[in-house]
């Protein structure tokens, strides 16, 4: 005799808020934000709203090109990770995340990983990276997004940033 999976159908699941791990940076309570440019209608508090996955809220820069997000932490921070996610519906492109760290209050950074993310509206759309790091001691992260490196005019987008500790 077969029995049955016992299951549950959870309509509209995208971009509903995940549990945040326990080691998780509060970005809003130890940090400020500073930013190139972002859309009124897509602002950079949205990349800590706490929505994750496919169809959660984003920030989406105010002007086409390079963008840069500077997370100045109020005490230095150890990262062990980082967590962030970004989709694009509407232009196929090349997407590079460059993240550079600094110990000394943002007077030098160094490179610590570049990525590149190819999107299609008919195929890749989302993507979500768990980077594992150990980066003592840092008092500024600055993210750098290269939307399109093929020169497309388009904007950079972010659905979602976290720090863990």
């Amino acid at each position: 005799m077969h029995e049955k999976l016992r299951k549950k159908i959870i309509p509209g699941a995208t971009g509903v808020a995940m549990p945040v791990p326990a080691n998780t940076i509060d970005i809003i309570q130890n940090a400020e934000v500073s930013a190139t440019s972002e859309s009124e209608n897509f602002p950079l508090d949205n990349i800590v709203d706490g929505s994750t996955g496919p169809g959660s809220s984003q920030w989406l820069a105010g002007s086409t090109g390079p963008q840069i997000l500077i997370f100045k932490f109020d005490a230095p921070q150890n990262i062990i990770g980082i967590v962030y996610e970004i989709e694009e519906h509407e232009i196929a492109r090349t997407q590079e995340v460059c993240f550079e760290v600094s110990s000394d209050s943002g007077s030098h950074f160094r490179e610590i990983l570049r990525h590149e993310y190819n999107f299609s509206p008919d195929g890749s759309t989302f993507q979500r990276e768990e980077l594992k790091l150990a980066l003592p001691h840092i008092t500024d992260l600055k993210m750098i997004i290269k939307p399109d490196k093929g020169n497309l005019a388009c904007r950079a987008k972010l659905n979602y940033i976290a720090f863990l500790a």
